[in-house]
């Protein structure tokens, strides 16, 4: 069976970034479980062909690859690679779930391409992780928790992230979703500010308006989301899933300079410039 699963681990400070990603992948010519670490200047990978791995979802999240974990309590790496080492530990706090499955019903659709989760859209940090020597130390940091499973990534996509402070958080992503012999451009969202919860999704009506590699523009009834990177960063490669298989190569950057502007009617909700988000966008079309 051609199969993916992850978890992406972010974990931010005012000054440091990380995100790891736990995953495990079944081929008829390939299967493996890895980790894969993203930085600001650099990605690490490292995979693992006869490790024991465990993944687990809802109440009882896991992730497991060799001796390597997260879970509701934190994250502990303990990576040796022919080109990097990386080891440390960071615990979280309570985490911060959305009101219901980020698919909303889709999530009961059958083969999908792919399917994704949100696990927490913020929780406090508190430890340090070490790679080639280089500590990154997020003592009263910020963490971000999402995963995704199925047989590939979409063709196309734009998907970004951040969390600033305890005002504003998000994730959002876009796709041409392929189903049952049609092609759509699909959209979800969930936005975290001042203690509200905001839903953009295509089966609330959302529609994607303008979507490349520096703007995401999404409308649903009268409210607008708007996401356009300012900086020219150079994305770093990962691999990712492609029926099932990691040989497919994709552009992440950790520190990227986004504006974010979200309105409601005549009425701007946030306006906000970060230097500290995340994102990827691909194009195999």
């Amino acid at each position: 069976m051609n199969y993916f699963e992850g978890f992406y681990v972010k974990c931010n400070s005012e000054t440091e970034s990380i995100a790891v990603i736990f995953g495990r992948n079944t081929h008829k010519d390939e299967s493996s479980s890895f980790v894969q670490i993203i930085t600001p200047e650099k990605t690490y990978s490292t995979f693992f062909k006869d490790a024991e791995y465990r993944f687990a979802y809802g109440n009882n999240f896991e992730a497991r690859v060799d001796k390597n974990y997260v879970d509701e309590m934190g994250m502990f790496l303990d990576v040796k690679d022919d080109d990097f080492v990386a080891c440390g530990s960071v615990s979280f706090g309570d985490f911060s779930p959305i009101k219901y499955d980020a698919m909303g019903f889709l999530k009961f659709f059958p083969k999908m391409e792919c399917k994704h989760t949100v696990v927490s859209m913020k929780h406090s940090l508190e430890g340090q992780i070490t790679i080639n020597g280089r500590v990154y130390n997020f003592n009263g940091g910020v963490g971000y928790i999402e995963g995704d499973r199925g047989k590939s990534f979409p063709k196309k996509y734009f998907w970004s992230q951040c969390n600033i402070n305890d005002r504003l958080c998000l994730f959002v992503s876009a796709a041409i979703i392929p189903y049952l012999g049609i092609r759509f451009m699909g959209t979800t969202c969930v936005v975290h500010f001042e203690e509200k919860e905001y839903r953009f999704a295509t089966y609330l009506g959302a529609k994607v308006k303008i979507i490349d590699e520096k703007r995401l523009l999404i409308k649903q009834g009268n409210k607008t989301l708007e996401v356009e990177v300012i900086d020219d960063i150079t994305p770093l490669p990962l691999f990712a899933p492609q029926s099932g298989k990691m040989g497919r190569t994709i552009f992440e950057s950790l520190m990227r300079e986004v504006n974010y502007k979200m309105t409601k009617g005549n009425e701007i909700l946030f306006d906000i410039i970060t230097k500290t988000a995340a994102h990827e966008y691909s194009s195999t079309e």
